[in-house]
């Protein structure tokens, strides 16, 4: 019995001694977590910003001539047709997403000789003339970046363009009729397709065709003479520029 007593003497010591331990002891550190995320509410970016860019074309107009029957002195008009022309361009722009983004530009197109052959029974005329255009765009632009540094795109626009024919004239025989000159304005728009190439962080070289259509032109009437006129003018365009980020 005496035993017995004593082991469970020896029981409860064993057991106070060990609470004794864990309240003297400092405590315990719980397990040690990674820290928690920072959380940044500043907007990502996503290459919004504004742009500029310039561009340098070579066109390929398409031409529609109006009906012309002519005059009694004036044989009809028979076929008319533009020669290529050289264009300038410049426009400022802003990145709305990585994917897509917007601009106004202005395209001015100069000197592109116009040429009308007027056959008749007995006659023979030609028509002479310089064209230039000049076109206001807003477009917008679909990029595909597939592919680093290289993105194509695609992309239409809308806007108002102003047609001239300067330095007319009417050609019949040894004889040389001036015709008055004559400006108007259209509708115009335009489909691009094209591809840009990173050149450095900020600048980008653009490749593109674009198909404009400028709309009609006319001289302004004088006297008796049929004015040359052209009822729908296009132009295939092989366009080489430069975009500018500033951010």
């Amino acid at each position: 019995m005496v035993l017995r007593g004593g082991s469970r003497l020896r029981r409860i010591a064993f057991v106070l001694a060990g609470l004794a331990l864990c309240l003297g002891a400092p405590p315990a550190r719980a397990v040690d977590l990674p820290p928690a995320p920072v959380l940044d509410d500043s907007d990502e970016s996503d290459g919004a910003g504004w742009y500029l860019r310039g561009d340098i074309g070579l066109d390929e107009p398409v031409l529609r001539h109006g009906r012309d029957a002519g005059t009694a002195d004036v044989p009809p008009l028979a076929k008319a047709r533009l020669d290529r022309e050289t264009a300038l361009g410049a426009g400022i722009g802003y990145r709305l997403a990585s994917w897509l983004r917007a601009d106004l530009t202005v395209d001015h197109r100069f000197g592109g000789p116009y040429e009308g052959r007027r056959f008749g029974v007995s006659s023979l005329a030609f028509d002479r003339a310089d064209f230039q255009a000049t076109t206001v765009l807003v477009n917008a632009y679909l990029d595909l970046p597939l592919w680093s540094g290289v993105t194509p795109y695609l992309g239409a626009g809308i806007g108002i363009g102003r047609n001239r024919f300067d330095d007319a004239a009417r050609l019949a025989g040894a004889e040389a009729v001036p015709l008055p000159s004559g400006t108007r304005t259209a509708l115009a728009w335009a489909l691009t397709g094209g591809v840009a190439i990173d050149l450095a962080d900020r600048l980008k070289l653009d490749l593109a065709y674009r198909y404009t259509h400028l709309g009609g032109a006319r001289t302004d009437l004088e006297g008796a003479q049929p004015p040359l006129r052209a009822r729908s003018i296009g132009t295939q365009e092989l366009r080489l520029g430069l975009r500018y980020a500033f951010q």
